[in-house]
């Protein structure tokens, strides 16, 4: 399959992945929150983010393994790929046992650093114990790397939307059956086990053999050697985008109580499954662009780079300027207008999932291609921001407080920063960067007011009339900027790649 071909069903296989994530979500949620309630539903999701920062402990690996692999898929050398994969085996194997020693420890204060009372405390303790379980899936992450690498990410969404169906079923069967806060581990723990296996599986069909390999340390040692020589950036990098995606809810649940996190995150549910679509343009295309940036073609690398800046400001303003005018009346209908967490947080949430896909697009740039370490400077002197202003911000203004931490963060550092370093690195055009950014949203911001005008004026009809006015707002969009912002040569260029796009949707 061709380079393209595969970026493209990345990206369709990704939106169907969304759809049925954004389908389960409508029906689970409102059962999950009447079966458990809010405190209860509330603690689970405080003390899963505090579970995730067990996962900086595999020390920056992931982004290490994941350039060393596409180095290797790039020039096809099945042999170096199978040993790298057997590299990245054997080297979780080892890190598993610290992260599990140390989820010990954090499993003896997770009641502590998440304040329940009463029944809660047990039922918190027993389903962390559950959900520690998981790290013995460590050893199989390579698998999913190898599949990203390979830009056969395609897989890994076929089986994720697996994952989310079985993780939500056997979640609402447990939540029913009076099982609270363990239930809920238990239906992740059973989804990961499915989605490792899985993955696992899909790797073993084209390198049966790398088990055989994993035990041969003397053969690993050139490739173990570069993975701790680039882990160290890939570390700081994920530790600064931890404390900027975990910490809102802890910084909520430990402020102003575990049940306030229910519609801080139910206000902000919408705008970041659309959050994670935009970002799902990089995550369908950083193999193409390192496959380009490798065989060293840097003019097209930089054109693709353009092309696809656009193409997520285009969807990102779609999406996001029907979520901010609608966000209201999809709550109400959802949950109850009473877990509507106010127009700050909607609008707060639209913004910064608009930027975060901008800046996730420019940073698989550099971490794809092994550039990971040019990036530390700006993402931790982001995520320091953000930590400092949302803590601030909550304790002064309420539920806004680490929303607003984050978009100050991201306007006055990542947002300039990170073109500067594409500029540097690649390249890249500053100019075309900004137009590519500009111009979508020179149209967003007047048709934006617009909209919010008219969704006001009004209350939609039910679910139809909803999901219709919803859809009519961002297709104008797309309208609008074929009409206004696209030039006679960019129309071509995206009618061939729509071609390609229906050709694959019919075989």
């Amino acid at each position: 399959m061709h380079r393209t071909q595969r970026s493209v069903v990345n990206f369709v296989t990704g939106l169907m992945l969304q759809v049925i994530t954004l389908g389960v979500g409508l029906v689970s949620t409102p059962l999950l929150l009447s079966w458990l309630n809010d405190e209860r539903y509330g603690a689970f999701r405080a003390a899963s983010d505090w579970g995730n920062y067990l996962h900086l402990l595999e020390l920056g690996i992931s982004g290490s393994l994941l350039a060393l692999l596409a180095k290797a898929v790039s020039f096809g050398d099945r042999q170096q790929i199978r040993l790298t994969l057997a590299t990245g085996i054997s080297t979780y194997l080892r890190i598993m046992g610290i992260m599990g020693l140390l989820g010990v420890v954090l499993g003896c204060f997770i009641t502590h650093l998440v304040p329940v009372k009463g029944v809660l405390v047990g039922e918190l303790q027993k389903g962390y114990w559950l959900g520690l379980m998981s790290i013995f899936l460590l050893p199989l992450t390579p698998f999913r790397f190898l599949a990203d690498a390979s830009q056969r990410s395609y897989f890994a969404n076929a089986f994720l939307g697996f994952q989310n169906l079985l993780i939500t079923g056997v979640a609402l069967l447990l939540a029913r059956a009076g099982f609270g806060i363990p239930g809920q581990y238990l239906a992740i723990f059973l989804g990961n086990i499915s989605f490792q296996l899985l993955m696992c599986w899909e790797g073993l069909r084209r390198y049966p053999d790398v088990f055989t390999v994993v035990g041969e340390r003397k053969s690993q040692f050139p490739i173990e050697k570069q993975l701790w020589q680039l882990n160290w950036p890939t570390l700081v990098l994920n530790i600064s985008g931890q404390f900027g995606l975990f910490t809102d809810n802890i910084i909520i649940s430990y402020t102003l109580g575990p049940a306030t996190i229910v519609p801080f995150f139910i206000t902000q549910r919408l705008a970041m499954l659309a959050q994670t679509q935009i970002q799902g343009i990089g995550n369908a295309t950083w193999a193409a662009l390192a496959d380009l940036h490798a065989k060293g073609e840097r003019e097209k690398f930089n054109a693709r780079l353009i092309e696809l800046t656009q193409l997520v400001a285009v969807m990102g303003l779609a999406f996001m300027v029907a979520i901010a005018a609608y966000n209201f009346y999809f709550i109400q209908l959802w949950v109850g207008q009473d877990r509507f967490g106010g127009t700050g947080v909607t609008l707060l949430a639209t913004s910064n999932g608009f930027l975060l896909g901008l800046l996730s697009l420019w940073g698989w740039c550099f971490s794809g291609t092994g550039n990971v370490a040019k990036v530390i400077p700006p993402t931790t002197l982001s995520a320091l921001i953000n930590v400092v202003i949302s803590i601030v911000c909550t304790y002064l203004f309420g539920m806004i407080g680490p929303l607003l931490g984050t978009f100050v963060a991201f306007v006055t550092v990542s947002l300039w920063w990170f073109p500067l370093l594409l500029r540097s690195v690649f390249g890249t055009s500053l100019r075309q960067l900004f137009l590519a950014v500009a111009r979508p949203l020179a149209v967003a911001i007047p048709y934006g007011l617009a909209v919010w005008w008219i969704a006001r004026s009004h209350t939609p009809w039910g679910w139809f009339g909803l999901a219709a006015e919803i859809g009519l707002t961002e297709l104008i969009y797309i309208v609008m900027v074929w009409l206004l912002v696209f030039n006679t040569s960019e129309r071509y260029q995206w009618n061939t790649r729509l071609r390609i796009l229906f050709s694959i949707i019919r075989r």
